[in-house]
């Protein structure tokens, strides 16, 4: 089993990088490597840095790893996230092709048909799971196109992932909820909160790990 994150720039401190690390460690019983692709030193003997040289901008350079890593399970996670508990369900998903968080706490995640638009995602790469090279079709895709997605999509790759035409599939929505929306639109929505039954919590779209001082300090250790 592979996991895989990537530090670009000074954003996150190398700290992410090691308490990621940790956290895996802590919930996952089988062997694992750990890479983290990274322009930046990584200071840990059991991280495997593998250097950035990408030519994309910043919010693509995690669609290298499909090209990367193609033996073997892998799973990505981004680096501001919080693992709450044994990764049991994410390590048992069998993947068809590359498979990403669905935003079911975004509040038009009830009608994906009307929020299909360039601007729009209800897809969520926080957490991404293949097997092999199920996602070289995703990544030649972009090569072939890349000035063009670049152009369209600059503000992040999961709008790539929801409105071009590629295969993409979907986590259980069991796995991971957002720190700032919740879990789910109106049903389970309210946000900071500790939600026990999940595998994953994601900060994304607001304050960061190091910036809170709540329930997050006792995971993200």
């Amino acid at each position: 089993m592979n996991f895989v994150c990537v530090k670009y720039g000074s954003k996150y401190s190398e700290d992410y990088v090691h308490k990621l690390y940790n956290m895996i460690l802590r919930n996952v019983d089988a062997p694992f490597n750990f890479y983290c692709y990274t322009d930046n030193n990584i200071t840990h003997k059991n991280i495997q840095v593998i250097p950035l040289k990408s030519s994309k901008n910043g919010v693509f350079s995690k669609l290298d790893l499909l090209n990367i890593f193609t033996e073997g399970e892998t799973i990505y996670f981004d680096l501001d996230v919080v693992i709450l508990n044994p990764l049991e369900r994410l390590c048992s998903v069998k993947t068809r092709t590359v498979s990403v968080l669905y935003s079911q706490w975004k509040s038009d995640y009830m009608f994906p048909h009307l929020y299909k638009n360039y601007t729009s995602t209800l897809y969520n790469s926080s957490i991404m799971k293949w097997t092999d090279d199920q996602g070289l079709e995703i990544y030649d895709h972009f090569i072939r196109n890349k000035e063009y997605i670049l152009l369209k999509h600059k503000k992040g790759m999961d709008r790539y992932l929801f409105n071009e035409p590629v295969d993409v599939d979907i986590l259980p929505t069991s796995i991971a909820y957002s720190y700032h929306h919740g879990a789910r639109y109106i049903k389970d929505g309210e946000p900071k909160k500790l939600r026990k039954d999940y595998e994953v919590c994601i900060l994304n779209h607001g304050e960061k790990n190091h910036q809170l001082n709540d329930w997050v300090k006792n995971y993200w250790v």
